[in-house]
Formats: structure tokens, C-alpha cells, sequence
């Protein structure tokens, strides 16, 4: 013992420095993993979807991480697929789109890029955001595409086919199925969801700021056809756009 405490003695002014080094280091070490550690938050609340003309309410459970990013949901009651239809929250202007989707944005010469799955469309104070991963900015004049039959429409838009106009209002999608030339559509303002069988002709879905050919996927831009893409794992992601 004595000879420990004359090596402290003799080496204290070196041996502070060390030890001041290690302190640092732990509290650095500590630091680092707690504010690295992922948290995550569960958010009950209460969700509908149609599913083949049927309207299923149901309570669910959002995961988000620490930037209020969605990255699961899961419902309580009854089990629901995942697929590209989306997941309305009730009694607000709040959507989930569960599967990844194209953002289109027309007024962006029919620009596109990939937003991930389980991305959030909100709607306050006249503006509308899309919160998805790394991305939390508002939207302008946009709509979403899941590459194959299921177009997401965040504004007014006119529905034509079969020489019928419907007005949709905002929140509301279209899906068109090429193999039966059926036609399906939800208006959120009227929660009114219809299929139509033999669809003749084209299928349109227009505003003052573009012009989808929903039974073909294309945009019409100036009197150019513009396809959409089929590949969405193609995209760049949306976070790039700036």
C-alpha cells in the first residue's frame, strides 16, 4: 500500500490527465449510447378502410420513432392486410399509406419520387404535409401511385368514365383494374366507396393542375403522354428532391 501511494505521489501530475482522459471517455461512451438508442412511442387511435365495399372500423396501435416517423401499425380488434389501400384515421384529416408509392408531381414536369411505406398525409390549416422517412415538408399540387392500380388523390379532383363525371374531394382514390376493366373509387368527404364492372372507354382523372389517364397511367403534359413508372424501387427517394 505504501508503495502505491509513493508512485501517487510521485506520478500525480501525469496520472490526473489519465484519469481525466478515462472520466471523459466513459461519459462520451455513455452519452453517445443513449441519445444513439432508437425510442420509439405506441399511439392508439381509431382507423377505417373499405376492403371490397366494406367499411371496417377498428381501434389500432402507430408506432413512431423519435423524429414522429410511423415505421408500424398494427389494428386490435380484427386483422387487416397491409396492402397499398389506404388507412384513414376517423374523424380526422389524417391518412397512413401502408406500402411504399410514388409521389407524382405534375407541376414538377411530371417528376417522381419513391416515398416510403407507412408514410403520413395530414391535412391543417389549409396546407398539406407528408411526413415519411428523412422528409417532413408540405405538398404541392402532387398525388400518389403504388405502380400499379391505386392512384391517392390529396386534392378536388374530377373522375370521368363511361361519359360520367364524379366530383372527389380530398383524401379520395381511384384503383382501375385492367384484367376486368373494373372501376373503384372513394370519395372521403361523402365516405362513399363504389365499384363499377365494364368500364368502356377511358378512365380520367383531371384538376386545373393535371390530367391522369388512370386506365392507361399516364399524364397528359402539354399535349405529351407521360408514363408513370412501374418500378418503384427505381425512384429516387423523396428526402433527394432537395
Amino acid at each position: 500500500m505504501k508503495k502505491l501511494n509513493d508512485f501517487v505521489k510521485e506520478n500525480y501530475k501525469l496520472l490526473i490527465p489519465i484519469l481525466l482522459m478515462i472520466l471523459l471517455f466513459v461519459v462520451f461512451f455513455v452519452y453517445y449510447q443513449i441519445s444513439s438508442k432508437e425510442v420509439y412511442t405506441d399511439i392508439d387511435g381509431k382507423f377505417y378502410k373499405y376492403v371490397y365495399n366494406e367499411k371496417y372500423e377498428y381501434d389500432g396501435v402507430v408506432t413512431t420513432n423519435k423524429k414522429g416517423e410511423v415505421v408500424e401499425f398494427k389494428s386490435k380488434e380484427i386483422e387487416i392486410e397491409l396492402d397499398s389501400t389506404p388507412i384513414y384515421y376517423k374523424d380526422k384529416d389524417k391518412v397512413i399509406l401502408p406500402k411504399d408509392m410514388s409521389v407524382v408531381m405534375p407541376t414538377l414536369s411530371c417528376a417522381e419520387y419513391l416515398s416510403r411505406g407507412f408514410s403520413v398525409i395530414t391535412y391543417d390549416n389549409n396546407v398539406y404535409n407528408l411526413v415519411t422517412k428523412d422528409y417532413n415538408k408540405n405538398l404541392n399540387h402532387y398525388f400518389f401511385y403504388d405502380s400499379k392500380n391505386l392512384y391517392f388523390f390529396i386534392e378536388n379532383v374530377l373522375l370521368k368514365y363511361n361519359d360520367k363525371e364524379i366530383k372527389l374531394s380530398p383524401f379520395s382514390y381511384v384503383v382501375y383494374n385492367n384484367g376486368n376493366d373494373s372501376l373503384v373509387y372513394y370519395d372521403k368527404e361523402n365516405d362513399k366507396y363504389e365499384t363499377i364492372m365494364e368500364v368502356t372507354g377511358e378512365v380520367i382523372v383531371s384538376n386545373e393542375y393535371y390530367t391522369v389517364h388512370v386506365d392507361s397511367d399516364y399524364i397528359d403534359y402539354y399535349g405529351s403522354e407521360v408514363l408513370l413508372t412501374s418500378g418503384i424501387s427505381n425512384l429516387n427517394t423523396i428526402d433527394m428532391k432537395d
